[in-house]
């Protein structure tokens, strides 16, 4: 039975070892007393510094740990905490993002330990902010294809009756001498039509959207930037 034992007990050894993810196991003192070598992957302390001399603030923030076994107290016996977003200390003090699953031991209705299966969130973390800056340069090239279609409707829309308007103020122009009174009004309308005519041509160009300040915190379309090549 002892033989049998002693092999169960390096199975369960060899199995830990060999998991992927990092298993950390602390006492009710809050010492370590099991690090298998995805923990010493993850934190960089080996397992000989580690097991009975690492205090487990060391590896988590106190308020963690306190936390931690507050909620699996209220789980009672047999009970878990899983998928606890938190953060381990490296031996260096960098701070890792992981996902937490623990349980609490007990024994003869004393708890004497709780164990702790920690996976490294740094390479999912880094996968979905990629995903989010391509899904926001995605958003950003929509959103300049759809300004440039509506900048193209507008300028075929308003370019009609403006061509009629520069047409019939150049007439008036031609027909009403300097002298007569309403000359300087003719005059206003051809050349407030023509900058009209020009804005519409840049509207007709834009390809980009940039903006810029209007009045206060209020954003507008830069022309000039929007339709550079």
């Amino acid at each position: 039975m002892a033989d049998e034992l002693r092999r169960m007990q390096l199975l369960l050894e060899r199995l830990i070892d060999g998991s992927p993810d990092a298993v950390v196991a602390c006492d009710m003192q809050g010492r370590v007393v099991l690090f298998n070598k995805a923990a010493e992957r993850l934190t960089q302390y080996t397992p000989a510094e580690a097991i009975g001399s690492l205090p487990a603030t060391e590896l988590f923030e106190p308020a963690l740990v306190e936390e931690l076994l507050g909620r699996l107290r209220a789980a009672g016996a047999g009970g878990s905490v899983e998928g606890l977003a938190a953060e381990v200390r490296t031996r260096q003090g960098e701070p890792v993002p992981v996902s937490l699953t623990a349980s609490l031991l007990s024994e003869a209705g004393q708890e004497i330990a709780w164990v702790a299966v920690l996976v490294d969130q740094r390479e999912r973390l880094s996968i979905e902010r990629r995903l989010s800056s391509a899904e926001e340069k995605l958003r950003e090239k929509e959103k300049q294809a759809m300004l440039a279609e509506l900048a193209g409707t507008a300028a075929h829309e308003l370019n009609q009756p403006l061509t009629s308007v520069l047409g019939y103020a150049d007439l008036l122009r031609r027909r009403i001498p300097e002298s007569d009174p309403n000359s300087r009004a003719v005059e206003v309308i051809y050349r407030e039509a023509e900058r009209m005519a020009e804005i519409v041509r840049k509207i007709g160009r834009i390809t980009r959207y940039e903006t810029t300040t209007y009045v206060g915190d209020v954003r507008m379309v830069d022309l000039d930037k929007s339709t550079k090549d």
